[in-house]
């Protein structure tokens, strides 16, 4: 009886020290840093690039044919989603299911080499329990745009897969509206989809601090990157990481709360060097007593002693750069100016 007891006592323990949570199986979710970032394949004169609306919908004046010849002079195809023009939602361009069902079938066509999204506003974030990304590694392709689409680029951060922050097609300027910005917006993503962009250089700007460093690029929209703080979309700075921020429409004291997010949460005091963007159209100045955005921006940043840009043409107006997030740059900051290369 006694050797019967023993082993059940045995066998008790053996189960609760097998159900305890240090011993279980950890899930395998994109909060773990991939080991290697893929990169996409450049694209070349014949491939298709397919066009989605994964946020707000379309303009009714949207002119998508003006939009099919500017990417035929430069030699490619497109290809608009099921539902690019669906105006059916109060303000989404479909339902959430029907947009991520358009973002999935770009992803897994085999002859799509590129998804582009027309245009931002809000709703990217919703997609995301919705579609399968992972298979962006497994068939690499570039996902394109800014704004909202940062929050597809940081997923694809996580993922491991590199992708191309630039203009939109809702962005594209023709006739008497096309000026050297707007071409300079446009003439950055055909290079960089075609794998000719490797390089910024940038004149000396007052707020810029001194210094080398290398990192992969992050970022974005700064709301939407302090958005993605505690989920499985947050910014990997445990890795060297270059940080790039640009924003739109926002009040003076929320640039400061967010600037006060990234620093209180310790992401900012990880950055191995920092870009700072367009700051467009930033509202309450005098009732903050603040007339410049990137001296709420200077006051967080230049204490750090790593490289830092001001003034990089990159955000919610022209010239919008591009920039390939994902992929490892080096920054370079000096007495004449700044240089950034992919």
């Amino acid at each position: 009886m006694k050797l019967l007891f023993l082993l059940f006592a045995l066998l008790c323990s053996t189960g609760t020290s097998a159900q305890r949570p240090d011993t279980l199986p950890q899930p395998d979710t994109v909060k773990r840093p991939c080991a290697a970032f893929v990169r996409p394949p450049y694209l070349r004169p014949g491939d298709t690039v397919g066009i989605v609306t994964p946020a707000r919908k379309l303009s009714e004046k949207a002119d998508t044919a003006k939009v099919r010849e500017r990417f035929a002079s430069w030699g490619l195809n497109v290809k608009f989603a099921p539902h690019f023009f669906d105006r059916e939602q109060p303000y989404f361009a479909g339902t959430d299911l029907q947009r991520a069902a358009d973002l999935q079938a770009m992803i897994d066509d085999p002859g799509i080499r590129a998804v582009v999204s027309y245009q931002g506003g809000y709703g990217s974030v919703r997609l995301l329990p919705l579609v399968d990304l992972t298979r962006l590694r497994e068939h690499p392709k570039w996902l394109v745009g800014f704004s909202d689409v940062t929050m597809l680029h940081l997923a694809l951060g996580r993922l491991g897969v590199e992708s191309l922050h630039a203009t939109m097609p809702g962005k594209f300027r023709f006739g008497a509206d096309e000026q050297a910005d707007a071409i300079r917006s446009d003439e950055s993503l055909r290079s960089a989809l075609m794998g000719l962009w490797t390089r910024i250089d940038l004149d000396p700007h007052p707020l810029d601090c001194p210094g080398t460093a290398q990192g992969r690029l992050t970022g974005g929209n700064l709301a939407i990157v302090c958005s993605a703080i505690g989920t499985p979309e947050e910014p990997d700075f445990d890795t060297p990481a270059v940080l790039f921020i640009e924003e739109v429409g926002e009040h003076m004291y929320r640039l400061d709360r967010m600037m006060q997010q990234l620093e209180r949460s310790g992401l900012l005091a990880k950055c191995r060097a920092i870009l700072v963007g367009h700051f467009t159209d930033m509202a309450g100045a005098r009732h903050f007593g603040v007339d410049d955005p990137y001296d709420i921006i200077a006051h967080y940043v230049r204490p750090l002693g790593i490289p830092v840009v001001f003034g990089l043409p990159a955000g919610h107006e022209d010239p919008n750069v591009a920039l390939y997030m994902g992929r490892e740059v080096t920054v370079t900051v000096g007495d004449t100016g700044a240089s950034i290369e992919f």
